[in-house]
C-alpha cells in the first residue's frame, strides 16, 4: 500500500534530522578519537541507520489471515528509523485526505501464521534458522502446568523428558529425541542469550546439570525448543537440541507477587511421610521512554522424599554371629537382579533458594538496543539420613556393626569406608551476567553482540566420615568444592539481507558469525576435623582442567522458487582442553596415604560441520522440509579431568576421550488447519565415539565410568499437534508421542573387555555384550496430552498425562529390575489443574501432580502424588 506523501516527507524528515543528531554526536565525543573501539561503536549505529533508511517503503503484508511461513521476497521489512517507538500508527486509507497522524505502517513479519514486530523475533526468526521448533507461551503455562520451577515450563513439550525429582532439584537434566538424561551435554539450554547449560560436565550431577534455578518461573515469557543440528549457528552440543528462554521486559510499569505451596505424600519402603514447600515470588519493572527495566525476586523453600537409599548387597555381609541383631532391613534385588538389603533412605533434602534478577534495556535508536542482566542465586540445602533398621528394643540403628539374618556388616566403613547414613550441607551462590547489544532495522543489514559470564563463586558439599553420633559431635569429614569453577561465552552475528534476485534465481538472507567458550573446572576435596564449619586440614583429591572452543560459522536461506527454500551452512570449530591436573590420595603398604598427582596431557581438535534444509510449501498450509546436519560434540572439562568422591559417589574420569561425531537427518511435514497444527517428523541420528557415563557398584562404593561407544543409531517418528476450540468453543487438545528404535551399533572393543572380566557381585551379566543393545536412557515409546477447557472467561480447567515406556541405565541392558534404587521404569502419569480469575489483576490455581499415584523410578524415586495451590496478582 503507497505511503501518503505527508508520511514519506515526515520519513525522510525524520531519517535527516536522525543522522544529523548522529554526526553532531560524534563531533562532540571527537576528543575520545583515539579509542578506537567506541568509534566501531559509534560507526555501526550510524550505519544500520542509515542503511536502513535506504530501505525505502517496505512491502506491507496482508495480515487478515492466519498461514504457516509463506513465501519469502524479499522474506523481512525494512522499519523506518524516523517511526517513533511506542507508536500506534495505521496506513493510510485511499481517497482520504492526509491528517497530521503518521500514515507509516510499522513493520512487521508473518512468521508461523502469526504477525509480529521485528523487534519481538525469536532468535530463529530472526536468523531464519531452519530447525523444526515448538513453542510455549506465558498463556499455556498459566493455565496447564503446575509451575512451581523453570524446567516444569517444557514437560509436556515433545520428545522431552526432564528428570526433576524434586521441586528445588539441583541437578535436573533434559533428554531429547536422541540423548538420554544422563547425556546432559547433548543440547544448548538459554535464557536471554545467558546459556544455563553447564558444559562443565555430560552428566545428570552438580557438574552437568542445567543452571535452571537461576530463571524464576514467573518471569518466563515463552520458550522454543529447536529440535537436532541443522542450524550452523549453535555449536555441536546442539545434536540434541536448543531450548531458547524469553524473559519479559515491560512496556509500562507493572508489578505482581505470587504465592504457592505444595505437599507431596509419600510411602516406599520404610519411608511414609509428606513434604512441604513453599515459594514466594514478586517483580517489578516500567518502561520510560528508551529505558525500561525489571526486577525479579524468588524464595523458595522446600523437602524432598528420599533420593537415595543404603542398598548393600547381601553376599557383601560376612557369614558371623557377631554385631547387633537387627530388623526392619528390606530384602530385595538390584537392577540386575543382584540380591541386596535396603536398610535406609538418605538424601532428604531440605533445601532453600534465593533468587535476584536485575534486567536493563535501553534504545539508542529506535533500531539498536542494549540490554544486561544481572543474576545472584543463592542454595543453603541440607541432606539427612533415614535407618530402617530397629535392635531388639526397638531403638534406632545407624552405626557400628550389625547382624542381618546371620550376616554381619559394618554401617561405619560400609559405603567404601564411609558411613552409610551419613548427612551432608550444601552452599551455593551462582552470579550470571548477559550482555547484549543488537541492531533491529529489518532492512539489508543487522548485527548482535551477545556475552555471557556463569561464575560459581562458592559451591561446597560437606560431609562426614564418621557415624551419625560423632558427626553430630561436630566429627572429621571432607568438604567437595566447585568454587571457581564457572564459564563464559561470547557471539558476534550479522545478517545480510541483500534482497537482490541474483539472475532470476531468488533472494537469499546470509547470516554468519563467531563464538568464544571457555570452561573452567576447579574441584579440589578437603579434609577437614570439622565437617560442617571446620576449615581445610590438607588436600584429598583435586581435579582442575579447562576447555576452550572457538567457532566460525555461516547460513544462507535461499529462496529461489515461489514455494521453495533451501538453507545451506557450515560450521568450524577449534577446540581445546588444557591445564589439566588430577590428584588423588593413595593408599601404601608401608606408610600413611600419599598423595600423587598427574598432569594430563593437553588435547585439541578442528572440525567442520555442514548443515541443510530444503522446504517446500506446495500449498498455503501445507510444509514440507528435509534436513540433514553433522555436528561435533567435544568432551567436557569434567568428562576429562573430574576424578572425585563426594557425598559417597566416586567418579572417574577419562583423558583419552574422542570427540562426538553426530550426522543428523530430518523429514517433515507441517499442516496448519484454522485454529491448530498437525507435524509429522521421521528422524535419524548416527553417533560415532558416543560418550557415555556407566554407573556400577565397587567395593560397595556408587563408581561410574566413562568410555566412548564405536556407534550408536537412532531412528524415530515424532508427531505433535494442537487445537483450539476442537469439536467445541473452548476445549483445547494438544498431543505428542514419539517412537525411537535407538541402539549400539557397534562397541566391540568395550565387549571384549567386558567378556575378558566376566561377571561381578553386582552385576551377574556383566559380561554380556552391549553391541545391538539400546541406548542408555532412551525410551522406545513417549507421549503427552494436554486437554484444557476454558468454561468461562474467568474459569479454566485442564487435564494431563505423561507417559513413556521403560529405559535401560546399563549399555548392555541388564538392568531389567527397574523398580530398585538406580532402575528405571515405565511410568503413566496424570496431572489436573485448574485456574479461577476472581478479578483482572488476581487469579487463584489449584493442580495435582501425579493424581494415579505411579511409583516409579529414573534411577531416583520419582515424586510421588503432590497437591498444589497458587494465588497470583499482576498490576
Amino acid at each position: 500500500m503507497p505511503h501518503s506523501c505527508a508520511g514519506r516527507n515526515e520519513l525522510f524528515s525524520r531519517s535527516r534530522l536522525l543522522r544529523e543528531n548522529i554526526v553532531r554526536w560524534i563531533r562532540h565525543i571527537a576528543v575520545i578519537k583515539q579509542k578506537p573501539g567506541f568509534l566501531v561503536l559509534v560507526s555501526l549505529l550510524c550505519a544500520s541507520s542509515v542503511w536502513a533508511t535506504s530501505e525505502f517503503e517496505p512491502p506491507v503484508k496482508d495480515t487478515t489471515r492466519s498461514a504457516p511461513p509463506a513465501k519469502k521476497k524479499p522474506a523481512a521489512t525494512a522499519p523506518s528509523p524516523g517511526i517513533l517507538k511506542n507508536t500506534e500508527v495505521t496506513p493510510a486509507t485511499a481517497g482520504k485526505a492526509p491528517t497530521d497522524e503518521s500514515a507509516i505502517k510499522l513493520p512487521e513479519m508473518t512468521i508461523g501464521g502469526k504477525v509480529k514486530p521485528i523487534s519481538k523475533q525469536t532468535e530463529g526468526e530472526r536468523y531464519r534458522l531452519p530447525q523444526t521448533t515448538e513453542t510455549i507461551t506465558r498463556e499455556k503455562m498459566d493455565a496447564t502446568i503446575n509451575m512451581m520451577q523453570a524446567e516444569d515450563a517444557i514437560k509436556y513439550m515433545p520428545s522431552v523428558q526432564v528428570r526433576n525429582r524434586y521441586i528445588g532439584d539441583t541437578n535436573a537434566p533434559v533428554g531429547t529425541r536422541t540423548s538420554g538424561t544422563s547425556a546432559s551435554a547433548r543440547n544448548l539450554i538459554y535464557a536471554d542469550g545467558i546459556l544455563l547449560s553447564s558444559l562443565l560436565g555430560n552428566n545428570n550431577t552438580n557438574t552437568g546439570s542445567p543452571r535452571w534455578n537461576t530463571v524464576s518461573p514467573g518471569e518466563i515469557e515463552r520458550i522454543d525448543i529447536m529440535y537436532g543440528p541443522f542450524s550452523a549457528a549453535y555449536p555441536g552440543n546442539s545434536m540434541g537440541g536448543v531450548i531458547n528462554i524469553t524473559t519479559r521486559m515491560p512496556e509500562k510499569f507493572e508489578a505482581g507477587v505470587d504465592v504457592q505451596q505444595s505437599f507431596q505424600t509419600f510411602n516406599l519402603y520404610g519411608t511414609k511421610d509428606t513434604f512441604h514447600n513453599q515459594r514466594y515470588s514478586g517483580y517489578f519493572g516500567h518502561r520510560y521512554k528508551d529505558l525500561s527495566f525489571r526486577f525479579d525476586y524468588s524464595h523458595l523453600d522446600a523437602h524432598s522424599q528420599p533420593i537415595i537409599f543404603t542398598t548393600p548387597l547381601q553376599s557383601a555381609g560376612t557369614t558371623s554371629p557377631a554385631g547387633t541383631e537387627v530388623t526392619g532391613a528390606i530384602p530385595g534385588q538390584n537392577p540386575t537382579l543382584a540380591p541386596n538389603y535396603v536398610l535406609g533412605a538418605g538424601n532428604l533434602n531440605h533445601t532453600v533458594q534465593d533468587n535476584f534478577k536485575w534486567k536493563l534495556a535501553y534504545d539508542f535508536t529506535p533500531t539498536i538496543r542494549f540490554a544486561y542482566t544481572f543474576g545472584m542465586w543463592q542454595n543453603n540445602a541440607s541432606a539427612s539420613a533415614q535407618s530402617y533398621l530397629r535392635d531388639a528394643s526397638g531403638n534406632i540403628v545407624n552405626s557400628g556393626a550389625v547382624n542381618i539374618d546371620g550376616r554381619r556388616f559394618n554401617l561405619d566403613t560400609i559405603s567404601s569406608g564411609l558411613p552409610a547414613f551419613a548427612a551432608n550441607r550444601t552452599d551455593q551462590t551462582t552470579w550470571s551476567h548477559g550482555l547484549n547489544l543488537r541492531s533491529n532495522t529489518g532492512g539489508k543489514f543487522d548485527w548482535e553482540l551477545v556475552g555471557s559470564v556463569i561464575d560459581l563463586s562458592t559451591d561446597t558439599v560437606r560431609q562426614p566420615t564418621v557415624n551419625p553420633i560423632l558427626a553430630a559431635a561436630n566429627g572429621p569429614g571432607r568438604t567437595a568444592s566447585l568454587t571457581g569453577s564457572g564459564w563464559h561465552t561470547f557471539d558476534a552475528k550479522g545478517i545480510w539481507r541483500p534482497r537482490i534476485d541474483f539472475l532470476g534465481l531468488g533472494y537469499h538472507e546470509i547470516s554468519f558469525g563467531f563464538h568464544h567458550d571457555l570452561y573452567t573446572l576447579k574441584n579440589p576435596v578437603y579434609n577437614t576435623n570439622n565437617w560442617q564449619t571446620g576449615g581445610a586440614t590438607g588436600i584429598f583429591s583435586n581435579s582442575i582442567g579447562k576447555t576452550r572452543t572457538e567457532g566460525y560459522w555461516v547460513q544462507d536461506a535461499w529462496d529461489f522458487l515461489p514455494n521453495w527454500n533451501f538453507t545451506v551452512g557450515g560450521r568450524l570449530e577449534n577446540w581445546h582442553a588444557y591445564d589439566g591436573v588430577n590428584t588423588t590420595t593413595v593408599n601404601t603398604s608401608t606408610g600413611p596415604p600419599v598423595l600423587r598427582t598427574i598432569n594430563q596431557a593437553d588435547k585439541s581438535a578442528v572440525n567442520f560441520s555442514p548443515k541443510a534444509k530444503l522446504t517446500w510449501a506446495p500449498m498455503e498450509q501445507v510444509r514440507i522440509g528435509a534436513a540433514i546436519g553433522q555436528a561435533y560434540r567435544y568432551p567436557t572439562a569434567s568428562e576429562l579431568f573430574q576424578t572425585t568422591t563426594a557425598a559417597g559417589i566416586t567418579s572417574n574420569a577419562n583423558p583419552n576421550l574422542k570427540p562426538e561425531d553426530a550426522l543428523s537427518s530430518e523429514l517433515s511435514a507441517e499442516y496448519f488447519p484454522e485454529k491448530g497444527r498437525l507435524r509429522l517428523s521421521l528422524f535419524q541420528e548416527r553417533v560415532k565415539n558416543a560418550i557415555f557415563t556407566q554407573v556400577g557398584t565397587v567395593n560397595g562404593t556408587q563408581t561410574s565410568f566413562i568410555s566412548n561407544v564405536g556407534e550408536v543409531d537412532t531412528y524415530g517418528v515424532e508427531f505433535s499437534g494442537e487445537k483450539t476450540d476442537a469439536l467445541i468453543r473452548g476445549l483445547d487438545i494438544l498431543g505428542n508421542f514419539t517412537w525411537a528404535d535407538s541402539r549400539i551399533h557397534e562397541n566391540r572393543a568395550a565387549d571384549e573387555a567386558a567378556a575378558l572380566l566376566g561377571p561381578t557381585p553386582a552385576n551377574p551379566n556383566a559380561a554380556v555384550p552391549s553391541t545391538g543393545k539400546r541406548q542408555p536412557r532412551v525410551p522406545v515409546w513417549r507421549s503427552n496430552v494436554v486437554v484444557s477447557y476454558r468454561a468461562t472467561d474467568k474459569f479454566s480447567a485442564s487435564v494431563m498425562l505423561r507417559y513413556s515406556s521403560r529405559q535401560f541405565g546399563q549399555l548392555n541392558n541388564t538392568d531389567t529390575n527397574g523398580f530398585s534404587y538406580t532402575g528405571l521404569t515405565s511410568y503413566t502419569v496424570v496431572d489436573l489443574r485448574a485456574n479461577y480469575r476472581l478479578s483482572k489483576q488476581v487469579m487463584i490455581s489449584a493442580g495435582i501432580d501425579n493424581v494415579n499415584n505411579e511409583k516409579y523410578w529414573v534411577f531416583h524415586p520419582m515424586p510421588q502424588r503432590t497437591y498444589f495451590t497458587q494465588i497470583r496478582f499482576n498490576y
